[in-house]
């Protein structure tokens, strides 16, 4: 049975067990969305929400009729987890300044962004596709991406400071990458993206907090999983 705290990441957990042990082994059929409902005791979003990780990085594929398969055993774009000698609690903290800043400025950035600040943010966003498995340079395109955000605001105090945060300490941002992976970063800069491109001020907010949120939530989780094994 998977535990309550973010049911999402204990069924990606227990998804990658199966593959890294060859349980499920590359080109192997995997079960199905209602066995595994079963198998885990969770619900259908919770499964849905995690093969669509996989399926984003290319380490499952979905064909339609016929079911969801293994294309890869190569794991390493998910993270690494936490490693002890990382400081969690200053990732954490990290983490959580930024909760209370770009939710906010998203919802404004997004009543007053321009196509060109838009051209940008596509750019850097396939960019990061472009790096998945490439951690250092993965962070750097997904910073940009952030502090383009930002430059929006043309406000000098919040561009500082946000570049202190993102660029000062990357290292944190490339510590956090390593251990929760990239599927985050595209995922939720995606919806964000087209949410700024509607100019939807309420909805950007609410991606970005989402986003900044999962972070946390996975960190904490990586964390307790350094003395809690795999489900």
């Amino acid at each position: 049975m998977v535990g309550t705290k973010n049911v999402t990441s204990r069924v990606v957990s227990y998804m990658k067990k199966n593959i890294r042990e060859g349980i499920w082994p590359v080109g192997s059929k995997i079960p199905s969305e209602h066995k595994l409902c079963r198998e885990l005791g969770v619900s259908r979003i919770s499964v849905r929400s995690a093969l669509q990780q996989f399926i984003a990085l290319n380490v499952l594929q979905s064909q339609h009729g016929k079911g969801t398969f293994v294309l890869s055993d190569n794991l390493e774009v998910f993270g690494y987890g936490l490693s002890p000698d990382k400081n969690f609690s200053d990732m954490k903290q990290m983490l959580e300044f930024r909760l209370l800043i770009e939710p906010e400025v998203c919802s404004i950035v997004a009543q007053q962004i321009t196509p060109e600040t838009l051209e940008k943010l596509t750019f850097l966003l396939e960019k990061m596709k472009a790096e998945i498995g490439h951690g250092e340079s993965f962070v750097h395109s997904d910073m940009d991406f952030h502090q383009e955000i930002c430059n929006v605001m043309n406000n000098t105090v919040l561009k500082t400071v946000m570049s202190d945060i993102l660029k000062q300490k990357s290292e944190r941002h490339v510590q956090l990458n390593n251990a929760v992976g990239y599927y985050g970063g595209i995922y939720y800069h995606t919806l964000l993206l087209d949410a700024l491109q509607k100019h939807d001020g309420k909805r950007a907010r609410s991606i970005m907090r989402e986003h900044l949120q999962k972070g946390i939530e996975d960190l904490e989780i990586d964390n307790e999983n350094l003395s809690t094994p795999d489900i």
